[in-house]
């Protein structure tokens, strides 16, 4: 393309497009302009946590199914005020992001809970309804609740014609009710390789010889 010489003879210096990276780096690696007492700041940072609720439910919900959202919700109040106890808050330079990576930390440590809490329920060492969030409604409870119920009566079997892993994804897809991108961050491995786990496992749960097992169990008969 032919540029304009201008009337100096000087062709001009073409124009730079904003750097919108460079402005957001600075964002995040500039020092706070106002300083603020260790309680002003704690006030700032719970004032956030409160006024943006709807989103950090969101930002929550990108790690957990709403089912869990609330309960996880509220452990991110706990692991805040735990934090003012061993920290200074106004050292804090970004609260937005403080509260959304504490979020993300207890979406995550939320999912540990769920493979180990799935490993127990599959190997039969516990004796009460596990991954319920306390915090959770009604309908949902009672649909969790059955569904562990209902895995209880039929655990044997499939402990018996599922690898260790397929019988594990199972429980985290289908009593706890995880996608496949949750499960396999709970137990580090591909969605991919959850979604072919399922597959193979509802293959082998869907056959002749493992329904009539499983109806033997359920006390349903032929």
């Amino acid at each position: 393309m032919t540029q304009t010489v201008g009337s100096s003879g000087s062709i001009p210096a073409p124009r730079r497009r904003a750097d919108k990276t460079g402005s957001l780096r600075q964002l995040f690696t500039s020092k706070r302009k106002t300083t603020l007492t260790r309680e002003e700041a704690e006030t700032e940072i719970l004032s956030l946590f409160k006024s943006r609720r709807p989103y950090w439910y969101s930002v929550i919900g990108r790690k957990l199914p709403d089912l869990y959202v609330e309960d996880v919700f509220g452990q991110v109040g706990v692991r805040i005020a735990a934090d003012f106890k061993k920290y200074d808050a106004s050292t804090v330079k970004h609260f937005n992001a403080y509260i959304a990576k504490t979020c993300i930390r207890c979406a995550v440590d939320q999912l540990r809970r769920h493979r180990t809490e799935a490993e127990a329920l599959k190997n039969g060492t516990t004796q009460h309804c596990m991954g319920l969030p306390e915090t959770a409604t009604d309908p949902d409870l009672t649909d969790l609740m059955a569904a562990q119920e209902g895995y209880l009566r039929v655990r044997v079997v499939m402990d018996d014609v599922l690898t260790d892993r397929q019988h594990t994804i199972y429980v985290l897809r289908h009593v706890m009710e995880l996608n496949s991108r949750d499960i396999g961050e709970a137990l580090d491995i591909k969605a991919p390789l959850v979604r072919k786990d399922l597959q193979a496992a509802q293959k082998i749960l869907g056959s002749d010889e493992v329904r009539q097992r499983l109806r033997d169990v359920l006390g349903e008969g032929r």
